[in-house]
């Protein structure tokens, strides 16, 4: 109807404001004035606003389509400009600057052959929304406007122009187009010129000012142009800089003749490397979203929505990294082990089993005294290696970062390490093992330092951290705790738990402790072993008493979960990261059985039974999701 009423009235041929908030447009140069006739239902509207028209403006001066001809392209140019002018006055006088709309020409096709009704139109109003299955309401013009940089992201830029001219809205401002352009040329005075007008905060200016100061300053130096480098620094950087370390920084990368010197001095991708395109990267994150659409945000909430899928599937248990985003992500309970494939044989009850880092082997510590390694790779896994030399049985096993060498400790205070390539120990501390070890030395914990080549123990008695290189040769520092287990992470922090049952943390480098949540860090339980996950951010502490497995957070240092079921009293029972993205935790239980939980909900998702003795151990495979082994007092390991 709305149509049908232009066919009649036939003097309006351009939309401009009114119908998102009855305002007016005038085109100076060709005294025309637009009015915009979006989204009514009734031609008495309609009607209501064309008299307005005709009040406002004398009838001579009202062209029709089909007269105005050539003028329409220079008119459509003033027209976006003056609305432009307006919407930024609109923000400087403190409004909200929400997405981009634009004046459209009133036509049946557009010039990409779409048709354009004032009826599409209506649907994207101002301020319109869209409400999601869960309630949640968003704006459609946040959403087109996503859209559309998606669109020109994928290479569909012609379709990315029809989406803006059919919905009259726009992905950001021609400034912003400008400032983009001026950086990815170079064009500095350009970009320096525009920088007030991409609406920053004052501490934001700052900052996208020396990151700008600094490009041209190593563009320029890597151009050879040493006396406006310096320029530069000294008139542009230097005197606003907070920092004058990194002033001195980059004041020594004047000295670098070479260009290749240079960019691995500064860490510096350059101009064919992509710095620009890196800056304005990191220009746009100083931007208001609602100014300017982040970078990539299609993908971005994709990835936020597949995140969360993920971390709200309880069995989720694979190393996919391509989604569909037509289906919602589920798993089935079929993602984690269930089922026993090999049952592996000591001669005694079984302490310790560990995995290589590279997935291929496991080791296997036992009361019978001998430490036996696994070969994973094959069909059935088979003997490799039978470790003899511990004069008491080994507890304790750990592989170096490169697997080439295995750590091996006992409960009465010595520890050997084992060459793989030859199954030989080259080193035993103490040399000489005692039946009896009561020496005020004695070692209840040992870990590989980071490099692979130290070992790190605590001292139970005189409180100390010793470190060994592979020679033999060691030294101390006090620590003033007597320790009873520790863990090592990959980035040198050390989580030790002392006799108290007092989880603290240190940084091997400076041996600085770093404090956890005063008030959770002591426990009342007994603390029986520790475990680190492979990123190193969270430790797993099992206690006896009531039995349970703590999850601590190493970047907050605050307790974040408590897992339960598994039994534990006498003996000690191991627990351990799992699956992928260590998404699982599973432990060992004196009631034979093991034990795996989701890290992120707590829910108990399985109890595997098979064993018939207390279940001390459990590791999972760090290359195979789907594979873990458990080691029990029943003299057995077991794969699943």
């Amino acid at each position: 109807r709305t149509r049908e009423g232009l066919d009649q009235i036939g003097t309006i041929n351009r939309e401009a404001n009114i119908a998102l908030q009855k305002e007016t447009v005038l085109c100076g140069s060709s005294g025309i004035l637009r009015a915009s006739l979006r989204g009514f239902s009734r031609i008495e509207q309609f009607q209501e606003v064309h008299h307005e028209v005709e009040k406002a403006c004398p009838a001579k001066a009202i062209v029709s389509a089909r007269e105005q001809g050539a003028k329409e392209a220079a008119a459509e140019q003033v027209i976006g400009e003056v609305w432009m002018e307006e919407k930024l006055k609109i923000h400087d006088n403190g409004a909200a600057v929400g997405p981009t709309k634009k004046p459209s020409t009133y036509s049946k096709k557009n010039e990409h052959g779409v048709e354009s009704s004032s009826s599409r139109s209506s649907a994207l109003r101002q301020g319109d929304t869209l409400v999601t299955p869960s309630g949640y309401s968003i704006e459609k013009e946040e959403m087109i406007r996503v859209m559309i940089q998606s669109l020109k992201d994928m290479g569909c830029t012609r379709s990315a122009d029809v989406l803006e001219e059919e919905s009259g809205i726009t992905l950001e401002l021609p400034c912003v187009k400008s400032f983009r352009n001026g950086v990815v040329s170079g064009d500095w005075k350009l970009v320096r010129d525009l920088l007030p007008k991409m609406k920053l905060s004052p501490p934001n200016i700052i900052e996208a000012n020396l990151m700008i100061c600094e490009e041209e300053f190593l563009e320029l130096l890597d151009q050879g142009k040493l006396t406006q480098a310096v320029k530069t620094l000294q008139s542009s950087i230097a005197p606003c800089h907070p920092s004058a370390r990194k002033v001195n920084e980059l004041s020594s990368l004047i000295m670098y003749s070479n260009p290749s010197d240079l960019r691995k001095a500064a860490e510096w991708k350059g101009v064919q490397g992509g710095s620009r395109i890196e800056l304005m990267s990191k220009l746009n994150k100083l931007m208001d979203p609602a100014f300017v659409v982040p970078v990539s945000r299609m993908l971005s909430l994709a990835d936020h929505a597949i995140s969360h899928q993920i971390s709200q599937c309880q069995f989720h248990n694979n190393g996919l990294t391509h989604f569909s985003i037509l289906h919602d992500h589920r798993c089935s309970l079929g993602e984690i082990p269930k089922a026993c494939v090999a049952v592996l044989e000591h001669d005694d009850e079984v302490w310790d089993v560990k995995f290589s880092h590279d997935g291929s082997r496991i080791a296997s510590a036992s009361k019978d005294r001998s430490i036996i390694v696994w070969d994973m790779k094959a069909e059935i896994p088979k003997q490799l290696h039978k470790l003899l030399g511990h004069r008491q049985a080994p507890s304790f096993l750990s592989w170096s970062p490169d697997d080439s060498l295995l750590l091996s400790s006992d409960h009465k205070s010595s520890f050997r390490v084992w060459d793989m390539k030859n199954a030989k120990c080259i080193l035993a501390i103490p040399e000489e093992e005692k039946d009896d070890v009561t020496e005020p030395d004695s070692i209840l914990a040992c870990a590989w330092h980071p490099d692979g080549k130290h070992i790190v123990a605590g001292t139970l008695l005189e409180k100390k951290i010793v470190t060994w290189d592979l020679d033999g040769k060691k030294v101390e520092w006090d620590i003033k705790l007597q320790i009873r287990d520790l863990q090592v992470s990959d980035a040198g922090r050390m989580v030790v738990v002392d006799t108290q049952h007092t989880l603290r943390s240190f940084d091997l480098a400076t041996k600085k402790r770093t404090k956890f949540n005063e008030k959770n860090e002591k426990h009342t339980s007994p603390i029986t072993s520790l475990s680190l996950s492979r990123d190193g951010r969270y430790v797993l502490v099992s206690i006896s008493d009531p039995a349970g497995v703590l999850l601590w957070d190493l970047a907050t240092g605050k307790r974040v979960r408590r897992y339960e079921g598994m039994k534990q009293s006498r003996y000690v029972v191991q627990a351990s990261f799992g699956g992928a993205e260590d998404m699982f935790i599973v432990s060992g239980s004196e009631d034979s059985q093991v034990y795996v939980w989701h890290r992120l909900s707590g829910n108990l998702l399985s109890v595997l039974p098979g064993h018939s003795g207390t279940v001390n151990s459990v590791d999972w495979s760090p290359i195979d999701p789907h594979m873990l082994v458990s080691a029990s007092d029943d003299g057995t390991i077991r794969v699943w």
